[in-house]
């Protein structure tokens, strides 16, 4: 693992006081986990699908 960026420690320190607490935060900036997209509707769905259909980007 690399070593973090001297902001990024400065930034965990000024959130968390506890050392755990600012390891877990660097380590959740640092290696981020995908989540899969999601429409949360709040109002009854519609029966057509308002969204037109894209191709996704590997980023």
């Amino acid at each position: 693992m690399e070593k973090p960026s001297n902001l990024l420690l400065k930034l965990s320190r000024s959130l968390f006081a506890d050392t755990a607490e600012q390891e877990k935060f660097i380590h959740a900036v640092t290696n981020p986990q995908a989540f899969n997209p999601a429409i949360f509707w709040v109002q009854p769905k519609p029966t057509e699908n308002p969204f037109d259909l894209e191709i996704p980007v590997s980023w």
